[in-house]
């Protein structure tokens, strides 16, 4: 048997599941998508649209101006979307900003660039799928929850 020479390896993850205990608090047979409220760039942000169909994180503009960020810290962005109605969004451009999902008990934070789109929506963010798979988190729409691994190893549960 071949061994390794180096640093220890780190302690695995949790494993990550859903129960039926998960459900005690969810209304039976919703078919509602998952959106949770976070915290960006020190900001309290609500109406996050959690949809791993979704290849960005995009930030849409009216939240952007809501953050008070400045356009001129945009970057010119290459990428192309096409918004719900199937027309394109052209993006303002990208930023990368400080995430932090959790409670001060169990939290993960880090830098997430986001797409920012100038186009109406009735969320603020949406979290896609570069977050939802760098992060390692388990979705369920049915449990109306996240779930995911934060420092030391502890789970993090964000609930609808």
């Amino acid at each position: 048997m071949p061994t390794f020479k180096g640093k220890a390896s780190s302690p695995a993850p949790p494993r990550l599941f859903f129960t039926q205990e998960d459900l005690e608090m969810v209304i039976p047979g919703h078919t509602d998508g998952l959106v949770i409220t976070v915290v960006l760039v020190n900001c309290q942000v609500k109406r996050i649209f959690i949809d791993h169909g979704s290849c960005a994180d995009i930030l849409f503009w009216n939240a952007f101006q809501r953050m008070n960020l400045d356009e001129k810290d945009l970057k010119p962005c290459a990428t192309k979307l096409i918004g719900f109605n199937g027309e394109p969004s052209p993006p303002k451009g990208y930023i990368d900003l400080k995430l932090t999902l959790g409670t001060k008990d169990a939290f993960r934070a880090g830098r997430v660039r986001f797409v920012v789109v100038d186009t109406p929506s009735l969320y603020n963010v949406i979290i896609g799928r570069p977050i939802i798979h760098d992060w390692d988190m388990l979705i369920s729409t049915k449990h109306q929850a996240l779930k995911m691994s934060g420092a030391k190893n502890k789970v993090i549960i964000l609930l609808l």
